[in-house]
């Protein structure tokens, strides 16, 4: 295979593949269906039309930041001036280029970490490039592929600073600039910034040689990301009192918020047998793990909004695609705590960037569902991690080409076969009529 084909191709070929499946499903996806799309499509609307953000009753993500929304509402502007009957749908073709970089730039982050494994960049970019979550996401009107390619960006700025050591002020200022923009996209890129940081902090401890360089770096990059970021949380928290969400509070301490089975039920059977809801609703594990490979909330595979219940041909397509989720899982978060540990051993600043950011997002996910508990299950949406779905791609091709090097055959194998049963689950069926 690497006699015939070059990895720098392979990972163009999965981006070109990746083009045209978030094309067409942002073509036949309705720009109305999807997570939350007309609470965003209102959004992206309300700044157009008056000029201001929305206060609290004028649209329900009215504490979401405004970048994505600016930037969708205007397209959306354009497409009505054009006269497309639904102007929407611009909005939804902005996820295009975003997720052909978001491949691009795994594979460029897997050559910085690890250039010498020369196959693992393409081993991230699949995993990217056909991950339901992603490409069900991507055709929706919705924020979150934004925020992963902006989160992608900053990875790959932080990481060009420590393994060239590239100090220099303009690159710290380039990279805070863009950790600004996420925060001004979507709240979950916290996550993002507060990895960035303890990676820097990691640096200044390993490296005595240029600890004062580092130290200006990570400071000039938290002053301009506080520069594009801050008016906006302390717009928040002067009117609204949290700077981050403003959603209901539970009077129950936090740990009294959710019951002991939400943090440890498997919910087995129903994962591989009835995986949609309401079954598994409320369950941590199962329900996020469902809607991750498969389609729990019943808006891409089935239609939770026209059937009470997917048909029993739909139901064992939905089985079938959390199986062969199992395998990737399986290597990625094994993946994840092999390179968790080694980086922390070895304080290594680039590797901490991988392996932080999906601990970060568990942290920030389990922090948000307990936090704002709900009963039909809403708030356990994989989308609200998307943007450690780079971080964890890298994982998954660590430890695959890591057993690849002792059997390539069967290891490569195995993955190509998957990458083709999995490839079905990531196109819309619904624009010719298989929904």
């Amino acid at each position: 295979m690497a006699g015939r084909i070059r990895p720098e191709r392979a990972v163009q070929g999965l981006a070109a593949l990746a083009a045209l499946i978030v094309l067409w499903n942002a073509l036949s996806y309705p720009s109305g269906a999807g997570y939350d799309a007309a609470s965003h499509r209102e959004y992206a609307d309300f700044l157009i039309q008056h000029h201001r953000l929305p206060h609290r009753g004028e649209t329900p993500e009215y504490y979401s930041p405004p970048l994505y929304y600016w930037l969708a509402g205007a397209v959306t502007w354009i497409g009505r001036q054009a006269g497309l009957g639904d102007p929407h749908k611009l909005g939804q073709l902005l996820n295009v280029p975003a997720v052909v970089a978001v491949v691009l730039l795994v594979a460029a982050l897997a050559r910085l970490l690890w250039p010498e494994r020369r196959w693992l960049p393409v081993l991230a970019a699949g995993f990217v490039a056909l991950s339901p979550v992603l490409t069900r996401t991507a055709s929706m009107f919705n924020p979150e592929p934004i925020d992963l390619f902006v989160s992608m960006s900053c990875l790959v700025l932080a990481a060009r600073m420590f393994v060239r050591r590239d100090l220099r002020l303009r690159s710290a200022l380039v990279l805070g600039l863009a950790l600004g923009c996420g925060e001004m996209v979507r709240q979950f890129s916290l996550w993002t910034l507060a990895v960035v940081v303890l990676a820097f902090l990691g640096a200044i401890v390993a490296r005595t040689a240029n600890r004062r360089a580092l130290a200006v770096a990570l400071a000039v990059t938290i002053a301009a990301c506080a520069v594009v970021a801050l008016p906006w949380y302390v717009y928040r928290a002067q009117h609204y009192g949290n700077a981050v969400f403003d959603r209901p509070h539970s009077s129950k301490p936090l740990w009294d918020r959710r019951p002991a089975r939400f943090y440890v039920d498997p919910g087995l059977p129903d994962l591989f047998t009835r995986p949609y809801r309401p079954h598994l609703v409320n369950l941590a594990l199962p329900e996020t793990y469902a809607d991750l490979w498969g389609d729990w909330y019943g808006v891409f595979e089935w239609s939770n909004a026209t059937q009470s219940k997917p048909s029993s041909a739909r139901n064992a397509w939905l089985v079938l695609q959390n199986v062969v989720g199992i395998v990737p899982t399986l290597l990625a978060v094994l993946g994840w705590l092999f390179l968790l540990g080694r980086s922390l051993r070895r304080r290594d600043a680039p590797l901490l960037l991988v392996a932080l950011l999906p601990l970060a997002g568990i942290a920030g996910y389990l922090y948000f569902t307990v936090s704002y508990p709900t009963p039909d299950g809403d708030v356990l949406k994989p989308t609200y991690m998307l943007t450690t779905l780079g971080a964890w791609g890298l994982c998954f091709a660590w430890l695959a080409s890591t057993l690849a090097a002792r059997r390539p055959r069967l290891v490569y194998g195995m993955l190509a076969a998957l990458a083709v049963v999995d490839l079905p689950f990531v196109i819309y069926k619904g624009g010719v009529g298989f929904f």
